[in-house]
């Protein structure tokens, strides 16, 4: 089965599940989550998110090395690989919880929300939702697309229910506790689809070698997912703190017309990552791959673009209380497009990430600390002062992140080893993480 076979097989099973998504995040938090409260669902999810990073770093650490164990054939060596990765993700757990239980009741606050079993249930769905990767990226890695779309979309339905029995009565917990379902169904149909395709003798696999050329790679991941992680988070808390609750409440109205992007991208991302890194392994162009998920992300956003600016409002006048957020919706094609540009710089960095190439960090980290200080000042002195204001400062951001994505995929010979390029040489010589 091709590439795009591949994609479209579960790009199918996602949409299948972001059926039932989709009622969550626009009829089921609109109808039962307080207008006052809507607001808090992005920074608090992107908050606990950030707090479990090292967890997602890791995770796709373990996918870009058992995808070139696959591509090679060594599933014993995948087996040992996973036996040493429960123990990491063990550790890490309780670390992170215990970073959790003293930062997340005081952001919380800050936000406006308050509840202990509240507070447990974002960290949750947080946490799992970030180690869930670790098994299945291993079936990604393994090519085991038919499991992984069953576990999505059955997973999806198991969630559903799971929201649909809660949020009337407890409207964020049941909210979040439908976020924490799905990773929780995704991890045990992983854990059983590996038994049986792991079902051979383990060979040796950690050394010294394997494990400073996996700590190296997970140093690059934690910096490259830390930046837009962090990024959006002092966005959405800024957006949150400096606007009245119903503006920020308006802006997660909207977010669900253009976040429906991500259901395109995020299959064409997980089947892309183990054919960029096996490419890169053989010394071939990952380039074919950014351009064809790139054509196809620009395509469906142009085609929104358009649906939205003719009829944005009369959609999101179906949602439920849709009618109270009207006068947001000539925001609706803007944020389309602002996700399609980012998705493309994902496209072009994740293939280099899975090439073990980082040399694009010396202008990724630069520019989103510049555009960090540049909106906090902004904000501060009330030179935004508006969602208008914030709508500006998120395109142009995703305008740059765009043009430098696209700049450097036109000059660089991605099929060419580069060195990690991040002073991280100190630590040992290497031509390629």
């Amino acid at each position: 089965m091709g590439f795009l076979k591949k994609a479209l097989l579960l790009f199918v099973a996602f949409r299948a599940g972001d059926l039932v998504n989709l009622a969550a995040g626009m009829w089921f938090v609109p109808k039962y989550v307080k207008p006052e409260d809507i607001g808090a669902v992005l920074p608090l999810s992107s908050f606990a998110t950030f707090l479990a990073l090292p967890i997602f770093a890791f995770a796709m650490t373990v996918m870009k090395e058992s995808s070139v164990l696959a591509a090679n054939g060594a599933r014993g060596k995948i087996k040992s690989l996973l036996r040493g990765v429960f123990v990491v993700v063990g550790i890490a757990t309780l670390l992170v919880l215990a970073a959790t239980a003293l930062i997340m009741p005081r952001f919380a606050g800050a936000m406006g929300i308050k509840g202990g079993a509240l507070f447990f249930l974002v960290v949750a769905a947080a946490f799992l939702g970030c180690v869930a990767p670790v098994w299945t990226d291993a079936l990604q890695s393994l090519k085991r697309f038919g499991t992984l779309a069953f576990a999505e979309s059955a997973g999806s339905v198991f969630r559903f229910v799971v929201m649909l029995a809660v949020m009337p009565f407890k409207a964020l917990q049941g909210y979040f506790a439908g976020q924490a379902a799905l990773p929780v169904f995704r991890i045990l149909v992983s854990v059983i689809a590996l038994r049986r395709d792991l079902r051979v003798l383990a060979e040796p696999f950690w050394n010294r070698q394997n494990a400073r050329r996996m700590a190296l790679f997970f140093v690059g991941v934690l910096v490259y997912q830390a930046i837009p992680m962090g990024v959006s988070l002092i966005e959405y808390s800024a957006l949150r703190l400096a606007l009245p609750a119903e503006n920020s409440a308006g802006y997660f109205m909207i977010t669900r017309f253009s976040d429906f992007l991500y259901y395109l991208t995020f299959p064409l991302l997980l089947v892309a990552f183990p054919y960029t890194a096996t490419a890169a392994e053989r010394g071939e162009s990952t380039q074919p791959y950014v351009k064809k998920c790139s054509a196809i992300t620009l395509a469906a956003a142009l085609l929104m673009m358009v649906v939205y600016a003719l009829s944005g409002s009369r959609l999101l006048a179906l949602l439920p209380n849709g009618a109270d957020y009207l006068m947001y919706a000539k925001y609706m094609p803007y944020m389309v497009i602002i996700t399609a540009l980012t998705s493309c710089q994902v496209f072009y960095t994740n293939a280099e990430v899975s090439a073990g190439r980082f040399g694009f960090l010396l202008w990724f980290v630069p520019l989103h600390l510049l555009y960090v200080i540049g909106l906090s000042f902004a904000v501060k002195t009330g030179i935004v002062n508006s969602l208008d204001g914030f709508i500006v400062c998120f395109a142009v951001i995703a305008l740059l992140r765009f043009l430098f994505g696209l700049f450097q995929l036109s000059q660089a010979n991605l099929a060419r080893p580069r060195k990690f390029q991040l002073g991280l040489e100190r630590f040992g010589k290497f031509s390629k993480v």
